[in-house]
């Protein structure tokens, strides 16, 4: 299963490049259009996930940081969540990709937000609604 987690992470890491460092490239535009994008790692997500779903779903029915602490502490959920967190900040990252060019905002100022939301993709998106709202008041 560690080749599925590192798989996880591997798979996502070309669409990342192609957005902050080739923005302008057609084929950029080509291989990040698709919100299926996400999918290579939801299915390892799901490959996690299903064998173990009992278990995922009952810290669920009472929850509690110490619950899911000792949910967090096996392999398999751990992985679910890096996988998960790789899916939902690809996700993140390609909305502020597409809305960024549709707002007008510079590249140079959306890169570091993209790298950022690589690994932090909650705190890349706040980041991201603020240059938004102050770009959206220098231009009124």
């Amino acid at each position: 299963m560690d080749i599925l987690f590192h798989f996880s992470a591997i798979v996502v890491l070309p669409f990342w490049l192609m957005m902050i460092f080739f923005p302008h490239l057609p084929l950029t535009e080509k291989m990040v259009k698709s919100p299926l994008i996400i999918l290579p790692p939801t299915i390892c997500y799901l490959i996690f996930l299903l064998p173990n779903f009992s278990e995922a779903i009952s810290s669920f029915q009472n929850p509690s940081p110490t619950s899911l602490a000792k949910l967090m502490s096996s392999t398999w959920s751990a992985s679910l969540f890096w996988t998960y967190a790789g899916a939902f900040d690809l996700f993140v990252g390609r909305w502020i990709f597409f809305d960024a060019r549709k707002k007008g905002i510079n590249h140079w100022l959306v890169s570091p937000i993209l790298l950022v939301c690589i690994l932090f993709g909650p705190l890349a998106f706040s980041i991201y609604a603020i240059v938004r709202g102050v770009k959206a008041k220098t231009t009124r």
